[in-house]
């Protein structure tokens, strides 16, 4: 799948989840322990935003919307018009953890935005079988990508949770990732 195609899915259905969210939700937990449904989308708002940053399209972000709806609508465009400009999935963006190139960046937001969206549907109750096609394919990047370095704590990933192969592939991304699946 084309990486700009695949980020697009990527934040339309965490807007989709987000949009299904109710205002008394915003404080609930989720599969992130350390952060509430309000702290999840300002993770992945912020992430946006940041790809912006990296990209050069700004210093600062932006003034973000009240409305978390808004917000992420709009740092998803940002973002996605950052990853669009020409040369950029082949430029390298320094990051606070070393310099990766525009391809493997697209990759990690990709796959960051589609955990945080079943993080998200986990949490206010809503389906988490989200786009197997784009969960297949970052289950398979992942499963490439992810090394023992990367899991325990105080890193981005938790250890791999059991998840039976017959549950839908967004699950099964989660679970690799370090979430618990019911």
């Amino acid at each position: 799948m084309d990486p700009q195609v695949a980020h697009q899915r990527a934040q339309d259905i965490f807007a989709a989840v987000l949009a299904r969210v109710r205002p008394d939700q915003l404080g609930a937990a989720t599969p992130c322990s350390e952060w509430t449904v309000r702290d999840l989308i300002d993770h992945v708002v912020s992430g946006n935003e940041r790809v912006g940053q990296w990209a050069g399209s700004y210093e600062q972000p932006p003034a973000r919307p009240v409305d978390v709806t808004e917000a992420h609508r709009a740092s998803a465009a940002a973002a996605q018009e950052a990853f669009a400009k020409p040369g950029a999935l082949d430029a390298t963006y320094r990051l606070p953890f070393g310099e990766v190139a525009g391809r493997v960046l697209i990759g990690m937001r990709t796959t960051d935005v589609l955990v945080h969206a079943w993080d998200l549907a986990a949490a206010t109750d809503q389906s988490t079988d989200l786009d197997p096609e784009l969960a297949l394919e970052q289950l398979a990047v992942a499963r490439a990508s992810v090394r023992p370095e990367f899991r325990g704590p105080g890193r981005p990933f938790g250890a791999e949770r059991p998840c039976s192969a017959d549950r839908p592939p967004a699950d099964q991304l989660a679970a690799f990732l370090g979430r618990a699946v019911g």
